[in-house]
C-alpha cells in the first residue's frame, strides 16, 4: 500500500535515495541539492504531499512527492519531486502506481500542469516520463550536489 509520509520515514527515505544515487557514482548531498529531505513536512506537506511504498518487511522501496507552485500566475501547476524506486522493484508496475497517486492528487487539487527536473543520467525515468505524456523542454547545469550534474526539464498537461 502507498502511504503518506510520516516523520519516522525520513531516515529510510534518505538512505534509499542515497543508494539510488550511488548506482550512478554519486551520493546524497544534504548540505545542498538534497537539503529538502531534512524537513519533508515543511518542504512538501504545506503545499503538496509526499508518499512512500514499503515492502512486506516495512522497508521503504519507493517514494514520490508533489508540490503546488504557489507563485504561478498563469495556471495551477505543481512540481513532481523525489520520484525514486529501488532497482529490484523497477518494471513491476510500482512506478505507475506511484505516479497515479500523484496525478490523482493533482486532479483533486485542480492542478492543470505538472513539471519536473530529472538528472540526465536517469534514462529509464525519462522513458517513463515520455511514455506518460511528459514533454522534454530544456536542460540545465547544476552545481548544488556532491558533484556537478545536468537535469532535463519535463512538462505534462493534465
Amino acid at each position: 500500500m502507498i502511504t503518506k509520509y510520516k516523520s519516522q520515514d525520513r531516515e529510510a527515505i534518505i538512505k534509499m535515495i542515497d543508494s539510488i544515487y550511488r548506482e550512478y557514482g554519486d551520493k546524497i548531498y544534504l548540505e545542498g541539492a538534497d537539503s529538502d529531505l531534512l524537513d519533508i513536512k515543511a518542504n512538501y506537506l504545506q503545499h503538496g504531499e509526499f508518499w512512500v511504498k514499503q515492502d512486506d518487511t516495512g522497508h521503504i522501496i519507493a517514494c514520490i512527492a508533489i508540490k503546488r507552485s504557489i507563485n504561478s500566475l498563469l495556471e495551477p501547476t505543481a512540481s513532481l519531486k523525489r520520484f525514486y524506486i529501488l532497482p529490484e522493484y523497477r518494471g513491476s508496475g510500482l512506478a505507475q502506481q506511484m505516479h497515479n497517486t500523484a496525478i490523482q492528487w493533482c486532479k483533486q487539487n485542480n492542478i492543470s500542469q505538472i513539471y519536473l527536473w530529472s538528472d540526465t543520467r536517469f534514462t529509464r525515468a525519462h522513458s517513463f516520463y515520455n511514455k506518460h505524456g511528459y514533454k522534454q523542454q530544456g536542460i540545465r547545469d547544476m552545481n548544488d550536489g556532491a558533484m556537478p550534474y545536468q537535469e532535463y526539464y519535463f512538462v505534462k498537461t493534465l
